[in-house]
């Protein structure tokens, strides 16, 4: 019995053991051999032309730098194909981190995709990942600005090209570019021109340039370039005082007279007066003026007396202003009897600044009797700056001119000179039919304090205007008589 028993557990021990070993068995060998590998897909060979170019080795652990090592120039490039941006992030990594022969065969990589890719978004990003290394790639950058069949794609290229050092070749092609009908693509050219031009801070830019920028208008070519030089400063004063003396189109004349008048202004004593006057504050943290600078002045002078085009005399005539020396006081007096109107008016506006004693009778003809109202208004208010007792009396006749205009800036001036004759003028104009002309009477009569005036501040603060009326009383208020406006002559 207890055999029988002992067989038939034997023979149930051993039907399990080889149920369950094989299973113990293989358990092990799919541990070790991992996931099952994935089936190969089989990809079109167009797919990946080129692709290894733009891959930085395949794993992210690996540095940019290392990215190109096994990167042939030779690398077949699908023209056809749209890389995506990571690609040329990748490409930009290296040109910025790479060793130096990784970056050369990046860039010449990008160069090829600028030069033979059908893929407008391609091309556009080539030319852009280029501006980063654009000296290895002149030449097709050049080519691309010039005849890529792509806007943008020739804005890009034109862009990156402002870094790379200037050639006459490169030169020339901006040059060709900056025909073309995109206005965008144009001004992109201009600007790198300039940007060329001026880069080398050791030489001169040519004056045959600058002449030639200086008088084109299209797209503002002309006060692009000025811009730039005027934040040159001294470094582009005798270049352009060769163009101004020198270049036969007046408009380029006009452009560099601008440009001195603005690289040599700076503080006069007349401009020192205006801000005591004002009551300016000049803060310790903002830079402090500086005087004007004098090299400007003989050639600006010079352009005033003798060149033919009225616009350059009216820049001219502008800039002595700014500058504000009373050398050019002879010259501004002179300009004033100009056949142009615009001459005219900028040397009066330009007395304002100068010391203008010399000019004193060309000012007061002009304050009178110019056939411009806005010539004599600005000679009136020139006059009102000169320190002498003669301005006054063209400054009264101006109070009985045809223009409003001129009568009130007669009225501001006027109250400069504590005269009787003067206040008599003024006190005439509290009748004048412009309010803005008894307004700026009784300002000028308040700031007298003569108490002469006093019977005539009160008929005016009846004036029907407010601000009249208010001026009168202000100007009361200061002589230390205290009025009620409105009130009546019984009250008062």
């Amino acid at each position: 019995m207890r055999t029988g028993s002992a067989m038939w557990l034997i023979g149930i021990v051993t039907c399990l053991t080889l149920w369950v070993l094989p299973g113990c068995r293989e358990q092990p060998e799919e541990a070790e051999s991992g996931p099952e590998p994935a089936a190969e897909v089989e990809v079109p060979k167009d797919e990946h032309a080129g692709a290894e170019a733009l891959e930085t080795a395949g794993d992210d652990e690996v540095a940019p730098e290392e990215g190109l090592a096994e990167i042939s120039e030779t690398i077949e490039i699908d023209p056809d194909r749209r890389y995506s941006t990571p690609d040329f992030e990748r490409m930009r990594a290296v040109l910025y981190s790479g060793r130096p022969e990784q970056k050369k065969r990046a860039a010449r990589l990008l160069a090829r995709l600028l030069v033979e890719s059908h893929v407008e978004d391609t091309r556009e990003n080539a030319a852009a990942t280029l501006g980063v290394a654009p000296e290895s790639a002149v030449e097709e950058l050049t080519e691309a600005a010039v005849s890529d069949p792509s806007g943008v794609v020739r804005l890009r290229a034109v862009e990156a090209l402002q870094e790379v050092p200037p050639s006459p070749k490169l030169l020339a092609a901006l040059r060709q570019i900056q025909e073309a009908e995109d206005p965008e693509v144009r001004v992109a050219a201009l600007m790198t021109e300039i940007e060329l031009q001026l880069k080398d801070r050791e030489t001169e830019p040519s004056p045959e340039w600058l002449a030639s920028v200086l008088s084109r208008t299209r797209d503002d070519a002309s006060a692009q370039l000025q811009i730039r030089l005027v934040l040159q400063g001294e470094r582009a004063l005798p270049p352009l005082t060769k163009v101004l003396a020198e270049a036969e189109d007046p408009h380029a004349r006009q452009a560099a007279a601008c440009a001195i008048a603005l690289i040599c202004a700076g503080t006069s004593p007349q401009q020192q007066e205006f801000a005591k006057l004002s009551q300016a504050i000049v803060k310790e943290t903002l830079p402090k003026p500086h005087p004007a600078n004098l090299d400007g002045l003989k050639p600006l002078e010079n352009a005033l007396a003798n060149d033919p085009d009225f616009r350059v005399r009216a820049i001219a005539a502008q800039g002595l202003g700014y500058l504000g020396q009373e050398s050019s006081a002879p010259f501004l007096a002179e300009a004033l009897r100009d056949s142009n109107e615009e001459v005219r008016w900028w040397a009066a506006l330009a007395l304002e600044t100068v010391p203008a004693k010399a000019a004193l009778g060309e000012l007061s003809e002009a304050a009178t009797g110019d056939e411009s109202e806005r010539v004599r208004a600005a000679a009136v208010r020139a006059l009102g700056w000169i320190d002498d007792e003669k301005a006054a009396l063209p400054l009264m006749r101006a109070t009985l001119d045809s223009s409003s205009r001129v009568r009130q800036a007669a009225a501001t001036e006027l109250g400069r000179f504590h005269t009787p004759a003067s206040l008599a003028a003024l006190v005439q104009l509290f009748n004048d039919p412009t309010v803005d002309v008894r307004w700026a009477a009784v300002l000028a009569v308040g700031e007298l304090r003569d108490r002469e005036a006093v019977p005539d501040l009160q008929r005016a603060m009846r004036d029907p205007s407010p601000m009249v009326a208010n001026a009168a009383e202000r100007a009361l208020q200061r002589m230390g008589i205290a009025e009620r406006r409105f009130g009546t002559r019984e009250e008062l």
